[in-house]
């Protein structure tokens, strides 16, 4: 077993540490739902008239629906979204502050 493979296998460990947080904190105020029921890997038609935003077509894509292709990933929504109450002063709309070093 070389070095490396430890690095890599602590990488793992930390990356599953994330997203088990992250999933924690999505469940605690969504709920979310798979936007095509199908198993992936199905062979499925997209219709004409398809919502852009819920279905990305991918590959060689032609023409006008419909489309017949493979769903590689079904999608997620969320049927639910309960975000807590900001407190006095906060403005939601600002992702990351600028920063000035003095």
């Amino acid at each position: 077993v070389s070095a490396g493979s430890g690095a890599a296998a602590r990488l793992g460990a930390a990356a599953r540490a994330v997203h088990d947080g992250c999933r924690k904190a999505l469940r605690a105020h969504a709920t979310v739902a798979a936007v095509r029921s199908e198993e992936e890997g199905t062979k499925i038609t997209v219709p004409a008239g398809f919502e852009p935003a819920l279905v990305k077509l991918t590959g060689n894509v032609q023409g006008s629906a419909p489309y017949t292709g493979i769903l590689r990933h079904r999608g997620w929504r969320a049927t639910e979204l309960t975000l807590p109450r900001p407190v006095a002063g906060y403005d939601p709309t600002v992702l990351a502050p600028a920063e000035v070093e003095l």
